[in-house]
């Protein structure tokens, strides 16, 4: 099992590499939503009623791509061959389709440091997708019209001591790898060439005309692009077309439930026939669960990303699971809170936020539990987890709240600290926190009545008076460093470290919009190096194998922060549904 969970490992690297390296064309050039191109050679093998999808649909120049990257100051080729000597070292003992897989990779890596897919027999501009025809798992790439993938292949084969076993299905040739030496049970790898295309996929106890003629040679009656779905989802959520990723949950809870529901259901029922466990899903495959379980599915029906923007200097990336329920979305909307400007800064070394109304906590949650207790299901695995809710009451919820009643949101942002200090954080952890600059930002309706509140716990607090707008008042008791807290319009903001150098950074709040439910925000290159700091501090004082991470983390943290810029992240629920979007800014 270990064997297998590496092949899948550096399977998934293999492919992932290459589909982040197409993430967009430099320069700002952009496709609009919803005007993607109609054709693409690959895509045309990817069927439209597939549950899962990744890819491009128009191909971009992998130098062009590397060198955008390296503008954003990421060196790739150091960042994804960390730990690549680990794996080889362990081959020798490695079933052939992870002998095989991660030479593969080794071949990217030297793609990756020569900017040049040459070598991979692969188009300049590639052109990539991974997908599931059925149940089965396909990655499909462009060819660059030579033999030089079949070279590199039989070279890899010959350098491992790798012998493929060569059949031929519906005028194909293909070559196959063991992906467990001692389970025949076991599928094993496939790796052909077909139209140009290099296909790697899996061979199934099914006859050849249910899995490898239809991964390596049919082309689907509908494709992905002729399908629609792929314009549906940019014109929706502003994908541009050059990665684009899709989960069908809906199509995949169907199919699990009812097999004859659809393409991937009864591939799925094929596959468990062909290994004799053809009667393990009985349990959900009746109309009850069927009916019950796609029903709370399609209030989330889809999971879908793809970027919004990428140029030479800046990349933003969004991943939505689509609200099907327009009444579950407005009430679970009801907990977004307010995110305070004073939470976050550009010039801060990072900041985390979380915007949660506590008044609408406990209602919320209310709502969702009733909904979920008031009818019976009689599916088993829902009915046993009604049961288990209907053991619990959410009002209980409302004797813990009251005390944060009032609350939209709270922050917390490392606005600077000194390296020296951070250096020497073993030997003197106070200097630390009395060198640094640090905020604690707690956004209220009525932050006075709050700190009146926290009294009860901490009278010391109760005797505080602030001023909205006023100095900030000094806490009785630190954190082992200065601690002042001050009142700027619904923020209470609490600051240690070099107050003196905070207060000027803090503005009055005069807003409770609701304005999200979490946010992040880092200077990429000061906090990389603030941890690369952290991590030569631990080694000097480690030992051994602890030691020897430690310094590998070190120089890990040395290289991110070559990328100087600020990384921003959101999560919320809008009307699309929950969706999270992050961004990268250079400087």
């Amino acid at each position: 099992m270990k064997k297998l969970l590496i092949v899948i490992v550096i399977a998934i690297a293999i492919a992932a590499g290459i589909y982040f390296f197409k993430g967009g064309k430099v320069g700002g050039l952009s496709l609009s939503g919803g005007s993607l191109p109609s054709e693409n050679a690959v895509l045309e093998y990817v069927p439209a009623d597939t549950v899962f999808f990744a890819g491009s649909v128009e191909p971009l120049d992998f130098a062009k791509t590397l060198e955008m990257s390296s503008k954003m100051g990421f060196d790739y080729s150091a960042m994804m061959g960390a730990g690549f000597d680990d794996l080889k070292s362990e081959l020798s003992d490695s079933p052939d389709a992870a002998k095989v897989l991660i030479s593969l990779y080794g071949n990217y890596l030297d793609a990756v440091k020569t900017k040049s897919v040459k070598e991979l027999g692969l188009r300049n501009e590639v052109n990539m997708a991974i997908y599931t025809v059925g149940v089965l798992p396909v990655v499909r790439i462009e060819l660059d019209g030579t033999d030089t993938f079949a070279q590199s292949i039989a070279k890899i084969e010959a350098e491992q001591n790798v012998a493929a076993t060569v059949n031929t299905v519906n005028g194909v040739e293909y070559r196959e790898y063991a992906l467990d030496n001692h389970d025949d049970q076991v599928p094993t790898m496939v790796i052909a060439v077909n139209d140009n295309q290099a296909v790697i996929t899996v061979n199934t106890a099914l006859d050849d005309a249910k899995d490898l003629q239809r991964t390596l040679s049919e082309k689907p009656t509908t494709n992905i692009l002729s399908g629609g779905v792929l314009n549906e989802l940019a014109s929706d959520n502003g994908y541009l077309g050059y990665s684009i990723f899709l989960l069908d949950n809906l199509a995949i809870v169907d199919g699990l439930t009812k097999p004859s529901a659809n393409a991937f259901g009864k591939s799925l029922q094929d596959v468990l026939d062909a290994y004799g466990a053809g009667n393990d899903m009985k349990d959900i495959q009746t109309p009850a669960c069927n009916t019950e379980l796609t029903g709370l599915t399609q209030n989330w029906p889809m999971l879908s990303a793809g970027y919004t923007e990428f140029s030479d200097s800046n990349a933003s990336y969004k991943m939505v699971l689509k609200g099907g329920n327009a009444d579950l979305l407005d009430t679970l909307g009801k907990m977004r809170g307010h995110i305070s400007d004073n939470v976050s800064s550009d010039d801060f070394a990072m900041s985390f936020g979380i915007g949660l109304d506590m008044d609408q906590i406990v209602p919320v949650i209310t709502t969702v539990w009733e909904n979920l207790t008031k009818e019976d299901f009689t599916c088993p695995p829902l009915a046993e987890m009604q049961a288990g809710l209907r053991q619990s009451n959410p009002m209980m919820l409302g004797m813990m709240s009251g005390m944060v009643a009032g609350i939209k949101g709270v922050g917390f942002s490392v606005v600077d600290v000194n390296e020296e200090a951070l250096s020497n954080v073993d030997n003197n952890p106070m200097a630390f926190m009395q060198d640094g600059q640090f905020m604690l930002t707690v956004t209220a309706e009525k932050p006075q009545n709050l700190l009146q509140s926290l009294g009860m716990y901490a009278p010391e607090l109760a005797q505080i008076k602030l001023e909205d707008g006023g100095e900030p008042q000094v806490l009785p008791a630190g954190m082992g460093a200065e601690t002042k807290i001050a009142l700027r319009g619904h923020d209470l903001v609490l600051m240690m470290g070099q107050t003196d150098q905070l207060i000027g950074k803090i503005e009055s709040n005069g807003s409770l919009e609701k304005n999200g439910l979490m946010t992040f925000s880092m200077d990429f290159k000061k906090y990389m190096g603030l941890l690369e700091e952290m991590m030569a501090s631990a080694a000097e004082n480690a030992y051994g194998s602890e030691k020897e991470m430690l310094q590998q983390q070190q120089e890990m943290f040395a290289e991110m922060k070559k990328a100087d810029g600020i990384v921003k992240g959101k999560f919320d629920i809008t009307d699309e549904g929950i969706v999270t979007s992050s961004s990268y800014q250079a400087k």
